[in-house]
């Protein structure tokens, strides 16, 4: 894994460098960086690395619009960490489906949690296991948008198809919460890493499907958001 820094004051690079070797050393892990002082001497270069922790705001372009353009080339095979000193920058961080939001200065552990989710990929090789039509499927949830109940069943939302579910959705909120999925509404159980954007009316996924927030359960969830973010 290579990772990319950037950042316009020479500080905050630093501070990264010295945290990641850090948790090279606690999590007994080779780590490959490099670091930049600006978007225009990383650009020619992206196609090296897999991590990007970059500064959401320099002089000469914002990472917002540094990171559409990672997104626009690459798609999802680039991983892109936000240093900030403002938290409200959550939201616009939606729209290029950020990893984590870092608010400076870095702090330790939030900045551990980050990594030990982009090497683990906690959610990569985690299946769950239903029974449908008969016969047990081992589904990615990492593939999951969310799990909706109608008709007294769990119906499996992915990108393209859906499966039936006979175990009942509290169940599946126990299985599933501990990785990223949050019961935004009584018959909706989200995963929150395959969000676009959501307000206190909807949640829209990466792939445009749109479904309705709770407004009871609104300020809980946006807490559980910026938790699963690394927010504080």
């Amino acid at each position: 894994m290579k990772i990319a820094i950037c950042d316009d004051e020479r500080v905050w690079i630093d501070s990264v460098m010295t945290v990641l070797e850090d948790y090279s050393i606690e999590r007994k892990t080779d780590i490959d960086y490099e670091a930049f002082d600006s978007y225009l001497a990383l650009e020619p270069k992206t196609e090296e690395f897999d991590v990007f922790i970059m500064d959401y705001q320099t002089p000469e372009i914002d990472g917002l619009t540094f990171a559409k353009q990672l997104r626009e080339k690459y798609g999802d095979k680039k991983t892109i960490i936000f240093l900030t000193s403002y938290q409200e920058i959550v939201y616009d961080t939606f729209a290029v489906r950020a990893h984590r939001f870092l608010i400076k200065p870095v702090d330790k552990t939030k900045f551990f949690e980050a990594m030990d989710a982009v090497i683990g990929n906690s959610n990569l090789n985690i299946n769950l296991s239903v029974k449908s039509d008969g016969k047990v499927e081992l589904i990615p949830i990492r593939d999951i948008l969310y799990i909706e109940v109608a008709d007294k069943e769990c119906y499996i939302c992915l990108e393209d198809e859906q499966v039936v579910c006979h175990k009942p959705i509290s169940q599946l909120e126990e299985e599933l919460l501990p990785h990223g999925f949050f019961r935004s509404h009584r018959t909706y159980l989200v995963n929150m890493g395959n969000i676009r954007s959501f307000d206190a009316k909807t949640i829209e996924f990466k792939n445009g499907e749109t479904i309705q927030m709770s407004k009871r359960r609104y300020k809980e969830f946006c807490s559980a958001y910026l938790d699963f973010n690394g927010g504080t």
